[in-house]
């Protein structure tokens, strides 16, 4: 029995109790009245208070004493309930929970009432783009073991609405082949970074997006992305290491100078540096060219102090940004000959794979045009591949120049935001590597008309890689959406976080002999509302979609076959 029901019976049955109270006291009170009158003792009233009530039961007195009393009888009757019920906290049919799946009701007020104008989640849930509306944020979280129709579900018939701009790691590249020409005819402008046949590739040079009013920020920013997403054993090390340490602020120097001294600089021409560094175990105070081209850009630092006014703004920006380069540098010139070898050797190890020719070529320059996304609609995709993660440090690097790119975008526009909305779908997000300060871009996207699709297989997989800062990146996705999984981890948390209900258990007993018994009895008890093991089993056509602030769903997928992802006005 739902709490609706049960308040509205146990309101019927109240009304019900006082009309009966209201009219057998008043017919008390008329006999008792009556008898008093003739002279009656007290115990032959006492012994007729019931005889008006027997004899003439649709007698109903209107006399002033006897609705008084029939009126003081459900006062007293009110003052009862109101002190059970200020000390009695009852929520009927709540007592271990109140979670309960949403209907069609609970969605409405979040959908635009054109069906084709909302991010689809089910087959039957969506939401609006109109974020002011609904005060929801348009970041999702969706979770699904491999063929769970995380791609064909949910990726590639919201993608085929075209509501706004799109970056969209494409794993394989199956999602460029199978739309980028129908988009392209629809009229968007089609980009790809190619990670898995780099010749096909835009090109892509991560320096073109630096802040040109704060670009030591972007330059640290670069530099932590590289350390923490490079391959290979060194990028497993602690990043209090001493080597790791001195491996960040050699190359925060030399993407510093390459940035101020280079008329076009690229990440190529950071990698030609290191191959240009050296270091002697037997004379330490040699120098290479690497050595002596800081040593040049230490004297016009110092000729700028002596006279700066003769330098003229840009003069002046490039000077004081090859001295953030030579503070960077000092502290490896001051080690000893072994120890700046072997930085200088796993530096280079570590920005190897930028060395193949075709990678080198695509880093050179840039027209992949990362701040179009919020001018004109545009669609991105990253081609990445879903078996070798050589490179996915370029994804995540990839994903940090767009975020720093249209936010840049949207504070410096007059309304605060990007012209064209933008949706990032972050498909297998746990092979893109680590995207520095994700979890604080991800809570101001709302605002600037950014939004970001968290696509994984677990929970797991982003609590391995952002940690304590996982709970934070989810908890700034409004919605939900469960796909289906086998993994412990995403089953359990996804059923605390649909919460508990009560529900009513009967229990039989029989005890048998010469008086045999059974009994029948009814309690109330707590109850997920699916249990972790119940989520494994899901149907294989069915979902979980959950809203903040709305009760969640179980619903259909998405059917591309059916899918109206486009009006017929269009």
């Amino acid at each position: 029995m739902t709490r609706t029901r049960s308040t509205r019976d146990l309101t019927i049955f109240g009304i019900v109790f006082a009309i009966i109270l209201f009219w057998m006291v008043d017919k008390i009170s008329f006999q008792v009245r009556i008898d008093h009158a003739q002279g009656m003792s007290f115990d032959a009233i006492s012994n007729r208070l019931f005889t008006d009530i027997i004899s003439h039961p649709f007698h109903f007195s209107l006399y002033r004493t006897d609705l008084l009393a029939a009126t003081a009888s459900l006062v007293v009757l009110g003052l009862i309930v109101l002190y059970n019920a200020g000390w009695r906290r009852e929520r009927t049919g709540e007592e271990h929970g109140s979670a309960t799946w949403g209907t069609m009701k609970d969605i409405r007020p979040f959908m635009d009432h054109q069906s084709v104008n909302n991010i689809q989640f089910t087959q039957s849930e969506g939401l609006s783009l109109d974020t002011h509306r609904t005060q929801r944020n348009l970041n999702a979280f969706i979770i699904g073991g491999s063929g769970t129709g995380k791609t064909r579900a949910f990726i590639m018939p919201n993608l085929r609405r075209a509501l706004t701009s799109y970056a969209v790691t494409d794993p394989k590249g199956e999602i460029m082949r199978d739309y980028g020409m129908e988009l392209a005819s629809r009229g968007y402008q089609v980009r790809c970074l190619n990670l898995i046949d780099f010749a096909q590739s835009n090109h892509f040079n991560p320096m073109k997006y630096f802040n040109r009013q704060d670009p030591e920020v972007s330059i640290l920013r670069l530099t932590e992305n590289l350390i923490n997403n490079t391959s290979g054993a060194a990028a497993k090390e602690s990043s209090d290491s001493f080597w790791v340490s001195s491996e960040r602020a050699l190359l925060n120097a030399l993407i510093a100078f390459v940035y101020f001294a280079e008329e076009h600089p690229s990440l190529p021409m950071v990698i030609d540096l290191v191959g240009r560094m050296g270091a002697s175990e037997q004379d330490e105070n040699k120098r290479f060219d690497v050595d002596l081209m800081f040593e040049s850009a230490k004297h016009m630092v110092a000729a700028f102090m002596k006279d700066p006014d003769q330098f003229d703004d840009e003069a002046t920006r490039i000077i004081q940004g090859l001295e953030f380069a030579i503070k960077e540098y000092t502290p490896f010139t001051q080690g000893a000959g072994e120890t700046k070898k072997s930085i200088i050797i796993s530096l280079g190890n570590r920005l190897a794979p930028m060395q193949v020719g075709h990678v080198r070529a695509m880093l050179s320059d840039d027209d992949i045009d990362l701040g179009r996304l919020g001018k004109e609609k545009t669609v991105l995709f990253l081609e990445l591949s879903d078996t070798d993660r050589t490179f996915s440090f370029l994804a995540s690097i990839f994903y940090q120049c767009l975020f720093e790119e249209n936010i840049y975008i949207a504070d410096h526009s007059p309304e605060g935001h990007v012209q064209v909305p933008i949706q990032c779908l972050l498909d297998e997000f746990a092979n893109i590597g680590k995207i520095p300060d994700f979890e604080q871009r991800i809570s101001t996207f709302r605002s600037r008309w950014i939004s970001a699709c968290i696509v994984m297989q677990s929970y797991s997989q982003g609590k391995a890689m952002y940690k304590e800062h996982w709970d934070t990146i989810v908890g700034n996705c409004d919605s939900i959406l469960y796909l289906g999984s086998n993994d412990n981890t995403t089953n359990e948390w996804l059923s605390k976080r649909l919460g508990s209900g009560t529900i009513d258990v009967r229990e039989d007993s029989q005890s048998y002999g010469m008086s045999g018994s059974s009994t029948k009895s009814w309690h109330k008890v707590k109850r997920e509302l699916m249990t972790p093991d119940e989520l494994a089993l899901i149907n294989s056509d069915e979902c979980v979609y959950t809203l903040r602030g709305v009760r969640p769903f179980l619903s259909k997928k998405i059917d591309p076959a059916t899918f109206v992802y486009e009006s017929k006005r269009s």
